[in-house]
């Protein structure tokens, strides 16, 4: 028997985007902004119906706390009810975010026989759920668990019960918003790979971490639309195909209208500021070409810019800001230069350094100094005694105490030379 079904979490409906730098504003990007999560959900949407999937689940934290947002209420209703009308079966737990309290009964009042079963809604707030397909035919089971309130107390997993998998026929999934292998402190129910693989459910769809991952089929969706630098990279939904009860295909699906990216370019090989202007559009063209665009209307990038080049001083406020306001006209409007991070350094000059009489000059003699050997060979020793029982090999140590050397130096010239160049210079 073959079924697919939708794993989504995270849509944060009504959350604002936020990290953004002087650079990533003006009309056409506030307008994107404003509308971008509620495309990236009817995105969502379209492809559930189109591709006629057989159930989806949501696994939290669908509003960012809208106890007073009419537009995300609307928004959602009007999603749920284009599914109810394709005949999708929709399962929706509550996060810490959008707990039970926060969905009103007369708003979202599907009853109990509908397609959208919102758990703690229509339902009550943990259980067992059969699924069957067009055929009338159970398919899977879905064990959920909905947050009361925003912080949980209990022990959800208590409510859980475990598939046999030598009798049970059924395709099991967990529905969970946690916080997986976490500090046990965590308020946003903290539980242990090893406690979610002795369920033996064939699929756990959990929510609460917004970048998405699968390992031993435990997954998290991640967010439906990244919003900060920290949310970097495609984001969406996955889409899972199940052919006799094993999974033979689990997509992430990009659905998102804005996507965070970083670019670590390195200028050492530039000789001048045009020639670096010219290496960074190069890198941000190579980006746009590699990447998926089908939804995307406007990329945010985050330039990291590295290297020791000639020309240091140059890389200012005015260059960076020309370089973005290019990258606006060069690409339509489509994408913009959400911050630039300079970490390029002056190329060390040596003669000058080692002549250099002050705090620069004294660093830098220290650093070439063979001497400063022994303190790291001290610090090597050191370490191996604290590292003894991690039975690193003596290969594995010495490759250790190379690398700690060069970064040591490396870090210390980069030191010296920084503080050369930032020095009141007005002897010279």
């Amino acid at each position: 028997m073959k079924f697919s079904f939708i794993h989504i979490a995270d849509i944060h409906l009504g959350r604002a985007f936020s990290s953004l730098s002087e650079y990533a504003f003006d009309n056409n990007a506030k307008q994107i902004y404003k509308n971008a999560v509620e495309i990236s959900f009817n995105n969502f949407i379209n492809y559930a119906v189109e591709q006629k999937v057989d159930f989806i689940l949501i696994s939290g934290d669908t509003f960012d706390n809208s106890e007073n947002d009419f537009k995300s209420k609307l928004i959602l209703k009007e999603g749920l009810k284009k599914l109810d009308a394709a005949g999708i079966k929709v399962f929706l737990i509550c996060g810490n975010h959008d707990p039970v309290s926060v969905y009103n009964k007369t708003t979202f009042n599907f009853d109990e026989n509908s397609n959208i079963k919102i758990i703690g809604i229509n339902t009550p707030k943990y259980g067992s759920f059969k699924v069957e397909n067009y055929n009338n035919e159970q398919i899977a089971e879905i064990h959920a668990y909905s947050y009361a309130e925003n912080h949980i107390n209990e022990n959800p997993l208590n409510f859980f019960i475990p598939s046999k998998t030598a009798e049970n026929k059924t395709f099991n999934i967990g529905l969970l918003h946690c916080d997986l292998d976490a500090d046990k402190k965590s308020p946003y129910i903290p539980v242990l790979t090893g406690e979610l693989l002795s369920f033996n459910y064939d699929y756990w769809a959990l929510g609460h971490i917004h970048i998405p991952s699968d390992e031993n089929n435990i997954g998290y969706a991640g967010t439906i639309q990244g919003r900060n630098t920290k949310e970097t990279g495609a984001h969406g939904f996955k889409h899972i195909i199940v052919e006799n009860n094993k999974i033979v295909s689990n997509s992430l699906i990009a659905a998102d209208t804005v996507r965070f990216q970083n670019i670590n370019i390195n200028l050492s090989n530039t000789v001048d500021i045009t020639s670096a202007y010219e290496v960074i559009q190069e890198k941000i063209t190579e980006f746009i070409r590699q990447e998926k665009t089908e939804n995307c209307k406007l990329f945010l990038l985050k330039l990291i810019l590295e290297g020791n080049i000639s020309f240091y001083p140059e890389i200012t406020q005015d260059f960076c800001k020309t370089l973005a306001d290019r990258t606006k006209e060069i690409f339509n409007n489509r994408i913009y230069i959400s911050d630039i991070m300079n970490n390029t350094q002056p190329e060390i000059e040596s003669e000058i350094l080692c002549a250099d009489d002050g705090i620069a000059g004294e660093i830098y003699r220290i650093t070439v100094d063979e001497n400063i050997n022994d303190a790291l060979n001290k610090a090597q020793a050191d370490f191996k005694n604290l590292i003894t029982q991690c039975n690193f090999s003596e290969e594995e140590l010495i490759a250790f105490k190379k690398k700690i050397t060069k970064s040591v130096k490396d870090k210390c010239l980069t030191l010296a030379n920084r503080v050369y160049y930032n020095e009141d210079r007005t002897d010279v």
